[in-house]
């Protein structure tokens, strides 16, 4: 029997770990194990490719975990498998198969499906198929053959003790600096009418701390880069919240974590805890009108969101906020009422959401109450419902697009309130106005504005400046064009430096001599920027407003250059001579090109620094 578990990811990236795949082989008998190989799928290769890709292997079984963003491909991929190969067994489990199980069967044409968590139902299902038993009476498994009508119950793993680590049993492979999908509990003590997270049995079950002390270790051990803990609520409970960071803190304090949180757990001790720790904690607002959430089952405080917010930022913890836009009882209005809410706490980004109405949730058994329209496919995106119209729907996600490009990937946290503050324009106005530029005066139309993926960094920040520049200048307000010029470049190159790889010398500096006859450019991971004021003193002045840095700051333009080295963001000013230097290396050149116009022993000098330090690269 040859077992192939094949997950089609988003897309590559350090997230792309098959998480769900690795816990089910792990939960197979060693025998099995060893029949059994797991698969990374993506979705840029077309179905047929898919197909055989998988059926080159000669599986006798493929499972399919099954999600919201890979439904679609997945069951055409397994429908076509069946045409190819009858006798193929095939099986899906995962979010979809389980709120949505005989459509999935159908439309995939599978063998069965498994409903819940899925561990020990499919080990048992595997075990059955190998010993050619029945697989009838299988907690949690539907057969495309039954003829029993009912869905069987979600299977539910009351004692997750039991369950192997996929990443401790070696079925999930670590390299250094990878990313690692870190499953510390399951379940959710809340029951958001939107969220599919409780899967039908509210309460939270912590993995044992043992094996995820051991997996922290591993971790360490293995050298990855990043982990992002899979817990909707990591400090809910409360004390479970900080056992688990104090956990982090002793075992692997060097490890970089993404954290989702709920700001009314966020006490004193726990915002102290995550101050200690590199991480960035996300938050979901989701909306910031009370009349809105409470259906949803959900409460909110603006004072209190606020003074959680403040300290976190007081603690210089990196933080996000969540917001989804066609809530009922929401409109376009209320989203830029929250959107301003959550901009003006100056988080590190702000994801915005359209709303899914998610089969299995109390909103798509209440779509009729809520007035809802929604797409019956995956993604389920909300077309309208009683109180948001489409035009609203439409309105909102240009909104969100443009709060994408100019603040999240336009690294505009750092600068973004100043800017409003100079217009007297309130945030979603300064968005609103920037996406209404675009189209109208550099002719980039709304398909383009919408596939975010598409922007790149230098392309948003030659826009924002353009923007900037011309909205100072239309509200007569010209002097500041130069400050906001600075401040907006300062933010992008110090994200930039920080994500670049560190500035490293060229393998083997050849010698003296043989450096002269070489020509040599400037590290890719060098920036060289010029400002307009001297930059120790835009720093000192912090998030002052731009009229008064402009009232304080007298021009002196310097050049000032930016690298990484050994993880540290390293920033300067440089004298003329060898910003200069610098700049001309931009292109290849010879080092007596190079040193043209300065001083022969000064030139000797600076030139030696730029090859030890890697400023300078050997073309």
């Amino acid at each position: 029997m040859r077992i192939l578990i094949a997950t089609l990811h988003v897309r590559a990236s350090a997230q792309a770990v098959p998480l769900a795949a690795g816990c089910l082989k792990a939960s197979l008998p060693t025998e099995l194990q060893q029949q059994t190989k797991l698969i990374d799928l993506f979705p840029q290769a077309d179905v047929a490719s898919l197909c055989q890709q998988l059926l080159d292997l000669n599986p006798t079984i493929i499972a399919f975990p099954l999600y919201v963003w890979n439904r679609h491909q997945i069951l055409l991929l397994s429908k076509l498998l069946r045409q190819k190969r009858p006798n193929l067994i095939l099986i899906a489990g995962g979010p979809e198969a389980s709120a949505d199980s005989q459509r999935v069967i159908k439309e995939g044409a599978l063998d069965g499906i498994i409903r819940g968590e899925g561990e020990v139902s499919f080990a048992e299902v595997i075990m059955k198929l190998n010993s050619k038993k029945p697989t009838s009476g299988i907690t949690g498994f539907l057969s495309a053959s039954s003829e029993a009508h009912t869905i069987p119950s979600a299977a539910v793993c009351s004692d997750l003790s039991i369950l192997p680590s996929p990443w401790l049993n070696g079925q999930l492979q670590l390299k250094n600096s990878c990313g690692v999908l870190w499953e510390v509990a399951r379940g959710c003590q809340f029951n958001c009418a939107f969220c599919y997270d409780a899967k039908g049995h509210q309460g939270v079950r912590p993995l044992p701390l043992d094996r995820l002390r051991k997996e922290l270790q591993l971790f360490v051990k293995q050298q990855v880069a990043q982990v992002w803990i899979l817990d909707s609520t990591f400090n809910a409970p409360l004390g479970r919240g900080k056992k688990l960071l104090e956990m982090l803190l002793e075992h692997a304090p060097q490890l970089h974590y993404h954290i989702e949180a709920k700001a009314d757990f966020l006490d004193d001790e726990t915002i102290e805890l995550l101050s200690q720790l590199s991480c960035s904690v996300q938050i979901g607002l989701q909306s910031s009108t009370v009349q809105v959430l409470k259906p949803l089952h959900r409460s909110f405080s603006a004072q209190q969101m606020e003074q959680k917010l403040g300290q976190m930022s007081i603690a210089g913890i990196t933080f996000g906020l969540d917001l989804i836009y066609g809530l009922p009882g929401d409109n376009h209005a209320g989203f830029t009422k929250s959107l301003n809410f959550a901009l003006r706490q100056q988080p590190n980004q702000v994801d915005i959401f359209p709303l899914a109405v998610l089969p299995g949730t109390e909103l798509f058994d209440q779509q009729n109450e809520f007035g809802i329209q929604g797409e019956p496919h995956p993604p389920y995106l909300l077309q309208s419902n009683k109180t948001y119209s489409e035009g609203d729907l439409q309105k909102s996600c240009l909104l969100a697009a443009a709060t994408d490009i100019f603040y999240n990937r336009g690294r505009a946290v750092g600068f973004f309130l100043q800017l409003c503050h100079a217009l007297k324009v309130s945030p979603s106005n300064f968005l609103h106005r920037f996406s209404d530029w675009l189209s109208k005066y550099k002719n980039i139309d709304q398909q383009k504005i919408l596939a975010i993926e598409n922007w790149q960094p230098l392309e948003i920040l030659s826009l924002q400046q353009q923007y900037v520049a011309e909205q100072l200048r239309a509200d007569k307000r010209s002097k500041l064009v130069n400050i906001a010029e600075d401040l907006i470049n300062y933010h992008f190159l110090c994200a930039e430096t920080l994500l670049a790889d560190d500035c490293l010398p060229g393998n083997n500096v050849p010698a003296i001599k043989t450096s002269q006859k070489l020509r040599w450019q400037l590290n890719p991971a060098v920036k060289i920027q010029q400002f307009h004021f001297r930059l120790e003193d835009l720093e000192m002045m912090g998030g002052e407003s731009l009229e008064k840095i402009s009232r304080q700051l007298i021009p002196e333009s310097e050049q000032v250059i930016f690298l990484r080295q050994q993880g540290e963001v390293i920033i300067e000013s440089l004298d003329d001579n060898f910003a200069q230097m610098l700049i001309h290396a931009r292109k290849e050149h010879t080092l007596n090109q190079l040193a043209q116009n300065i001083d022969p022993q000064s030139a000797d000098e600076s030139l030696n620094f730029a090859i030890t330090q890697g400023l300078l690269l050997p073309g």
